[in-house]
């Protein structure tokens, strides 16, 4: 044994020792697994670290893949015995632990985690430590009485895993471990208790590994179930499809521009609330801040050309527009410059920080926010960092653009001259009555010259890093952000 605490029964035997699982069965098995980052990295091995806890029938521990010239990345892995018929995807663990899966998927796991969290203690034994909502304390008592039977994993998850607990509740474990306050669980908490926004999940619990080095991690946590039409993405796509196409039959319809502009302010007001929290109150937008935004955004600009400068002979169909733009190059640098001290201003305050339609569900007519997580690339003191919300502005007004292009895509052949400009249209309504409706909620001026130019910004940053992504992931999809890299600097007469 490897660990202080007892083994449930149904666990593996007590002659297995997870630390001796070879290292190339859990490379193997790592390789395998959606939430597993390290696929373009070089591995140099795993293991697999215990940790000091009961849960359920299941080993608790830590995978520990270390990296070629690089930081070992951790991730939460409860090991419990495969089921019948599952060799295609488990771990062997060798004669004494025999098949293994990840227990993040199975159900009787996610109902003991769930009872730790519904229950008196606040230590789960051991490394565990337990975290609840008492503003929500009669609705986790409802969600831990859901039955095993009704527990389910939910599909389409990427870098974490998520249950659904009957139709109460959502249980996310965190596969990838960051050290530190889990943003999520920090923005959703005070949302839940502290300022009155309903329009986000409620949180209910969570549940924290703590090491004897005395750094933690949060591994998992317990939020309220909405009922839902499914994602914005997918909503605000298959009707605009339908509007594109002619399609006249009487549906439910979400308005995507003032809906979400209402929201999207209404949390952005929520978060500005001077509260006492150091975390969350409000913080002057100074010259210094500026000038770290601007950098940032600066740097995101030069690395994304020099991206699009080896893309020249791949895309000739861009040519245009690419030559364009790196002929621009000074000028674009330039436009970035010319940022002044004087226009520092407002507030930074927390964000959501992955602002898209995939992060909002449709609720009936109305927008419910979710996964406040940042971005999942980020250090976490990076996406714990207050900063300015037209950050997350500009990240939805990209989000429609995607999705006029999105709607033409899936039309396929249908999708001719007329239906383009069709869409365009509607991007641009769409996105101007977002800003109208979220100016309003927020309490946010847009009419002040600094304020449009710092949403700009905002916006060429997030359209050079899609370029990036889309150069790396999706070359067919590269259009998208470098027309609208194109039109940004054409309003701003960099480009002429």
């Amino acid at each position: 044994m490897t660990t202080s605490h007892s083994r449930p029964e149904g666990s593996p035997g007590d002659d297995f020792d997870a630390a001796s699982v070879p290292s190339s069965a859990l490379v193997e098995f790592a390789g395998r697994q959606r939430w597993f980052a390290g696929r373009s990295e070089r591995i140099a091995g795993a293991r697999f670290e215990p940790v000091d806890a009961a849960l359920g029938a299941a080993e608790l521990g830590e995978l520990v893949v270390h990296v070629e010239d690089g930081e070992a990345q951790r991730y939460f892995l409860p090991l419990v015995p495969a089921p019948e018929g599952a060799a295609a995807t488990s771990l062997d663990a060798g004669p004494a632990g025999g098949l293994l899966a990840d227990g993040a998927r199975d159900p009787a796991f996610a109902a003991a985690v769930v009872a730790l969290l519904a229950g008196g203690r606040t230590e789960g034994g051991g490394a565990l430590l337990v975290h609840r909502s008492q503003a929500e304390a009669e609705r986790l008592a409802a969600v831990a009485g859901v039955p095993v039977s009704e527990i389910k994993v939910l599909s389409g998850e990427q870098s974490n895993t998520s249950v659904g607990v009957g139709r109460l509740g959502i249980l996310k474990f965190y596969r990838r471990l960051r050290d530190g306050e889990q943003p999520e669980l920090e923005v959703t908490a005070f949302l839940t208790e502290k300022s009155g926004f309903t329009n986000a999940p409620a949180l209910y619990g969570s549940l924290e590994l703590r090491r004897p080095d005395g750094s933690h991690a949060a591994v998992a946590a317990l939020f309220e179930r909405v009922d839902n039409r499914g994602d914005a993405w997918g909503v605000v796509t298959d009707d605009l499809i339908a509007e594109l196409s002619g399609d006249t039959a009487a549906r439910e319809r979400f308005d995507p521009g003032a809906t979400l502009g209402r929201r999207t302010g209404e949390m952005h007001a929520a978060l500005a609330q001077n509260t006492g929290d150091p975390a969350f109150d409000p913080e002057p937008l100074d010259a210094a801040s500026l000038g770290r935004i601007i950098a940032e955004a600066r740097a995101e600009g030069g690395e994304a050309l020099d991206v699009l400068a080896r893309e020249a002979e791949r895309s000739p169909e861009l040519k245009s527009e690419i030559d364009r733009l790196l002929a621009a190059r000074g000028e674009i640098d330039g436009w970035f410059a010319g940022f002044s001290a004087a226009e520092a201003g407002g507030w930074r305050t927390r964000i959501h920080g992955d602002y898209h339609l995939g992060q909002v569900l449709v609720s009936g007519e109305d927008a419910v926010i979710l996964d406040f997580e940042g971005e999942p690339g980020r250090p976490l003191a990076e996406r714990r960092a207050k900063t300015s919300p037209l950050r997350d502005v500009a990240g939805m007004l990209r989000s429609f653009d995607y999705a006029a292009f999105a709607a033409r895509d899936r039309m396929g052949g249908e999708a001719g001259d007329a239906a383009r400009e069709a869409a365009d249209g509607w991007r641009e309504r769409t996105g101007a009555a977002f800003l109208k409706a979220w100016e309003a909620a927020s309490g946010v001026s847009l009419s002040t010259e600094a304020n449009r130019k710092l949403l700009d910004l905002f916006v060429l940053q997030k359209a050079f890093y899609e370029l990036r992504y889309e150069a790396a992931m999706r070359p067919a999809w590269l259009s998208i952000p470098l027309r609208g890299i194109v039109s940004l600097l054409e309003k701003r007469q960099v480009l002429r």
